[in-house]
């Protein structure tokens, strides 16, 4: 390549032109600006997959307390995903055994059962839209579930955690629609658990909350911000993926013909789609020290993006790391975090979208998405679709 032909690194998770196709930019990061410093809004950002790998274990210099976020939210709750030991091992204890492989196996027949009652309307007609008509649906429905939230309720708490994530383009900041959105989720758990006081007790994942809150090793602000970041995150990462599994599918047709030949591959598929286009872009950290990495300084106090989704395609941890190959199965990859903040719902997530793909490839195995129709969520820390709408042979035998 000559001189003139090359383009500068540049990494702005705040413009939407970014968010179609990011790995371009995220390949000349890793090539050329291994330790990046957005100048514009004074952040760094790390896009290797073993410097990545090594920020998430090493909480004492990337601390998570600061927020996970690039910018400062402001919302008067604590929650894990912004908290360090011993806080954040105290808070983890709590929930952790609800959400092992085996706590959550007793759920597969009811996430299948819902899957197929969601499903089976579209299958006649040849069409459906993954995201709306079902992916956005299906982990809201069981998250709901778990929390004992009433079903009537879940569209309205959808809306409200996408828009909790959602950010406008070029500004760094939250969105006013956005910490409403917030806002609103906050005010409605406190009216449940007002609720609560009143009827006889519940055994769910609140109960349990309720139960630390009141033997003061839970905070009422930590209650909240459980309910806030188990109500975001059991929706945004299960749907996204979903939706990014159906996309990459229609974009690498002999996989998806592999895949609905033999769905025994979907754990291997679903970690290679969370490795080659999680749905987890980034999350935030402090560094509580000057980092000297790769001839850069990072000055003690700045905030540092580490780029999961480039990281799982850095092509120094695996080969053709830009081929998307179901049979892969990188259990490695940082799709779900890594160290003491690895996502605790990941088994759930798992399980959701191994059922969900095979009712999905079970009744359109031949599927084809309308790519003139897709839409995109905007944010820094999501990536993922708002709409997918999908053709595929009309399947009158699925699920009669």
């Amino acid at each position: 390549m000559s001189l003139h032909e090359f383009e500068a690194p540049h990494y702005d998770p705040y413009d939407y032109r970014h968010h179609d196709d990011p790995y371009p930019d995220y390949k000349r990061l890793r090539d050329h600006a291994p330790v990046f410093h957005n100048t514009k809004f004074d952040f760094y950002a790390l896009s290797r997959y073993e410097d990545c790998f090594r920020a998430v274990r090493d909480f004492k210099t990337f601390s998570s307390a600061n927020g996970s976020n690039l910018e400062d939210i402001n919302v008067e709750v604590a929650t894990i995903l912004d908290s360090d030991p011993p806080v954040h091992t105290r808070l983890r204890h709590i929930i952790v055994d609800l959400f092992t492989p085996d706590s959550i196996a007793s759920l597969e027949g009811s996430v299948r059962q819902l899957a197929i009652e969601l499903l089976a309307p579209h299958a006649r007609t040849g069409s459906i839209n993954v995201i709306t008509d079902f992916a956005a649906r299906l982990p809201m429905a069981i998250i709901c579930r778990l929390l004992g939230f009433p079903r009537e309720d879940e569209d309205m708490l959808r809306g409200w955690t996408d828009m909790a994530v959602h950010r406008n383009e070029g500004e760094f900041g939250v969105p006013i629609e956005s910490r409403e959105a917030m806002g609103k989720l906050i005010e409605y758990f406190e009216q449940d658990i007002a609720q609560r006081a009143k009827l006889p007790p519940r055994q769910d994942v609140i109960a349990r909350l309720l139960s630390a809150e009141s033997a003061k090793t839970l905070s009422h602000g930590e209650l909240m911000g459980f309910m806030l970041i188990l109500s975001v995150a059991g929706n945004e990462t299960t749907t996204k993926l979903l939706g990014n599994m159906t996309y990459q599918l229609h974009r690498h047709r002999d996989q998806r013909d592999l895949l609905a030949s033999d769905t025994m591959l979907l754990p291997s598929a679903i970690e290679e789609t969370m490795r080659y286009d999680g749905p987890t872009q980034m999350m935030a950290r402090t560094v509580t020290r000057d980092v000297e990495l790769h001839g850069e300084t990072i000055p003690a106090g700045k905030k540092v993006a580490l780029i999961f989704t480039s990281a799982n395609r850095d092509e120094r941890k695996y080969e053709n790391a830009e081929s998307y190959d179901i049979r892969r199965n990188p259990r490695d990859h940082l799709g779900f975090g890594g160290g003491l903040h690895s996502c605790v719902g990941a088994a759930l997530a798992r399980l959701e979208a191994r059922v969900a793909m095979k009712e999905l490839l079970t009744m359109m195995p031949d599927f084809v998405v309308d790519e003139s129709k897709l839409d995109r969520m905007h944010s820094p820390n999501v990536r993922g679709f708002t709409t997918v709408p999908v053709s595929f042979t009309p399947n009158a035998g699925y699920a009669a």
